[in-house]
């Protein structure tokens, strides 16, 4: 029976043990290899990436769930499935990283393992109910990213992305700190199904501090998910990074940060009806602010790196929202959401990583001018992921962007559904411009003459395609297992 329960242990665990195990062997491993072994090196992270992906498929395939050792870590759907999305998008970005450091005289072996304690952050944050270990997690992720995000440093500009992510990123990390800090003074409990419990009862030693202390772990993941007024970072950091590192930050972040400030909102905060209306009121206002402003900002952007940053603050507009509806229908249309955003914009960040002129992104939009008369099937690509974010069916954008809409009106915020379809509508202008320069501009520059497209790089843009086609086309398939996720509740005991 003992051995049956190890078993059952090491299996919940496996999402989070095996990509920090395989990070930690790449990384010793990395010193020892020569120059000319750097490609066996991308093999092995490739192959470990993939595995990553496998484990939380198969434990979703199998039933199985779980707590892995002293209940820190929990192995529900909710985390399978961020899970998945974790490992994909890793595995996107692994794909064209090595050709990318190499055209930028970059190339580094640390970043492989540097990807995978990313991933491993991200699976803690989402795999536990306790406030403590969501910061740990949170810590892993935050510092493997800052150091990813300077690896080009040869470039100014990278190094200065960098240091204004780790000035950010600290200055909201002591936030957060400070507000657990605060929930535990008055609750006494770091698990948020204590302090559900003290929240439903009102065994709170001041309900004003418990207020304060949710106030600051909110600004906090605000920070992270690039909500107005804390979205100041993203632009810079997204520009400056390197564009892999951009494609893996712009998704896995946001599917950590989003699933971490679900369960812990609906798990911990949502019992007492003066506290769920007090975080209600401020996510609303964090979302139409996020919404208009993102959109607004992004009509004026020329570089396809800074639209795709504003890009990215709009929708976390958009998925606020799915954080205010009900639990019952917000957490499978949130988690839907993540997945299509992973797909589309990934993909659309691997197209901008093959733009490059004498060693800097060239991301200008006169760059992307008649590139469907050069290169039709990169173009296509393009368009599909653009079409996507722009949410026309029926490619999964629309089916994600529908489905937030629809919570949104049946939890009765009916003006919060208006404020996203005016968002939506102002969003499609500057999307759409990216369609025109490609299809029906000349070009303007011969950069399209030279473009080489890796065959890696072809199957991630492919990859990413397929998924949010298909995800548009049959969202069943995912809206369905997802309809039956519980947040914060493991089916095995």
């Amino acid at each position: 029976m003992a051995g049956t329960e190890l078993m059952l242990d090491l299996r919940a665990m496996m999402p989070t043990l095996f990509p920090a195990v395989y990070g930690l062997l790449l990384l010793i491993g990395v010193p020892l290899l020569r120059r000319d072994d750097r490609r066996w090196l991308w093999y092995i992270a490739v192959g470990g990436m993939l595995v990553s992906t496998l484990v939380p498929i198969s434990l979703l395939y199998t039933g199985t769930a779980g707590q892995g050792g002293m209940e820190m870590l929990r192995c529900d759907p909710m985390a399978l499935w961020l899970d998945v999305m974790f490992a994909v998008a890793g595995l996107m970005a692994l794909l064209v990283i090595p050709a990318y450091l190499e055209r930028v005289d970059a190339y580094r072996g640390e970043i492989f393992p540097l990807m995978f304690f990313a991933v491993t952050g991200m699976t803690i944050m989402v795999a536990t109910e306790n406030l403590v270990m969501i910061f740990i997690g949170l810590e892993v992720l935050s510092i493997a990213l800052y150091v990813m995000t300077g690896m080009v440093r040869g470039q100014q500009r990278s190094v200065e992305a960098a240091l204004k992510y780790f000035l950010l990123g600290a200055f909201s990390t002591a936030l957060f700190v400070y507000g657990i800090a605060l929930v535990y003074g008055v609750t006494g409990r770091f698990d948020l199904v204590g302090i559900g419990g003290a929240v439903i009862s009102g065994e709170v030693f001041g309900m004003p501090m418990l207020l304060a202390g949710l106030a600051l772990i909110i600004v906090a993941f605000a920070f992270k998910v690039g909500a107005v007024p804390f979205h100041f970072w993203v632009p810079d950091v997204y520009q400056g990074a390197p564009t892999p590192v951009t494609a893996f930050m712009a998704a896995g972040t946001k599917a950590a940060a989003f699933g971490v400030l679900l369960r812990m909102l609906h798990t911990g905060f949502d019992g007492s009806a003066e506290v769920s209306s007090r975080w209600v009121l401020a996510l609303s206002v964090l979302a139409v602010a996020t919404m208009l402003v993102g959109n607004l900002l992004a009509l004026v952007q020329d570089r396809l790196k800074r639209l795709l940053a504003y890009s990215s603050v709009a929708h976390a507009g958009y998925l606020l929202l799915g954080l205010i509806a009900p639990i019952e229908v917000g957490a499978a249309n949130v988690l839907f959401y993540l997945l299509v955003y992973t797909f589309m914009t990934v993909g659309a960040f691997v197209v901008l990583s093959l733009f490059q002129e004498d060693g800097e992104d060239a991301d200008h939009l006169s760059h992307f001018s008649g590139l469907f008369q050069r290169r039709p099937l990169l173009a296509i690509a393009m368009g599909v992921f653009m079409l996507s974010l722009t949410g026309i069916p029926p490619l999964g954008g629309f089916v994600g962007k529908y489905t937030i809409f629809l919570a949104a009106v049946r939890s009765g915020h009916v003006g919060l559904a208006v404020v996203m379809g005016v968002a939506a509508v102002i969003g499609a202008a500057y999307y759409l411009k990216v369609i025109v320069a490609m299809f029906f501009r000349a070009p303007e520059r011969s950069l399209v003459d030279n473009l080489k497209v890796p065959l890696p790089a072809a199957v991630a843009v492919a990859l990413a395609v397929a998924g949010t086609v298909v995800l548009g086309v049959a969202p069943s398939l995912v809206l369905g297992p997802l309809s039956r996720v519980h947040v914060g509740i493991a089916l095995l005991p």
